[in-house]
């Protein structure tokens, strides 16, 4: 099973597919808002996203974790840290296109009141846990957002 890092930028972890369409040293040069992306099914056991999915457009976060889905297998661990929407260092890089709140995934998680949102949008082919969600101190910038993700396929 492989470990993505998506985005990974200067963060480079050994041990796992480091993923970046930007000029730094990666294992696979490709843009996540580019679909397909190119792993196999069910192939991937941990995904890694620091600072990343707030660069990701509204338009493509739903195919993003469409596409996380897909490559994800059973129980697969997501972890994501990003600025929280309401903090300075959202607001400050005119990069970030992507607000995300502790709330962000509870629409694809069926034991999350905003599930039912999720469904009436489309949503419920991604089938996730939310296993945490907070937020975390980021000074002088924060207070970014820390979601950590299960993925169920069974």
């Amino acid at each position: 099973m492989k470990k993505l890092n998506l985005g990974c930028g200067t963060d480079y972890m050994q041990g796992w597919v480091n993923v970046d369409s930007g000029n730094c040293d990666c294992d696979v040069k490709h843009d996540i808002e580019s679909f397909p992306w190119p792993f196999e099914d069910n192939s991937v056991s941990h995904i890694k996203m620091q600072h990343v999915l707030e660069h990701v457009s509204k338009e493509n976060f739903i195919p993003l974790m469409r596409e996380i889905y897909r490559v994800s297998a059973d129980g697969c661990q997501v972890a994501i840290i990003s600025p929280h929407a309401g903090s300075n260092n959202f607001w400050t890089d005119i990069t970030h296109k992507l607000p995300l709140t502790v709330r962000t995934f509870d629409y694809f998680d069926k034991t999350k009141a905003l599930f039912v949102n999720g469904k009436i949008y489309g949503w419920d082919d991604i089938n996730l846990t939310v296993v945490d969600a907070r937020e975390l101190v980021n000074e002088p910038n924060g207070p970014d957002v820390l979601h950590k993700l299960r993925i169920n396929k069974k």
